[in-house]
């Protein structure tokens, strides 16, 4: 079992690349993204881990669908119509595959555990 507690130090976290490489408009800032994978790849239908960003604010479109719990900071995630919510420790939030939202990171860093479904993909790299 894997402990995710708000009060545990997570181990393990590495640079991971540029938010630019994976589809981020950089808005404010230059926020640096780290993280760790606790199950699975990006070739198995669901993945789960940490990942942590240093403050900023930059735009994205979710590659897939991912369950979040936020565990240290604080960020405004707004979506696609305008509508803004705030997460800190201990919030959740869904997001679904192709989802525009902007996320605006106002503390240091913030950081998650996250489970994503990325089943769809697989399946359809499978078949080519």
């Amino acid at each position: 079992m894997l402990d995710f507690s708000q009060s545990k130090s997570q181990s393990g976290i590495e640079p991971w690349p540029p938010l630019a490489e994976i589809g981020a408009n950089i808005l404010e800032g230059d926020p640096k993204q780290s993280g760790r994978v606790d199950f699975g790849s990006m070739e198995t239908p669901i993945i789960s881990g940490v990942w942590e960003c240093t403050q900023g604010k930059f735009q994205i479109s979710y590659p897939w669908n991912e369950m979040a719990t936020i565990l240290e900071g604080s960020v405004t995630i707004t979506d696609a119509s305008g509508t803004s919510m705030t997460f800190g420790p201990g919030d959740s939030h869904f997001a679904v595959k192709g989802e525009k939202v902007t996320w605006n990171i106002t503390t240091p860093k913030v950081r998650k555990c996250f489970f994503i479904y990325t089943g769809d993909q697989v399946e359809a790299a499978a078949a080519e």
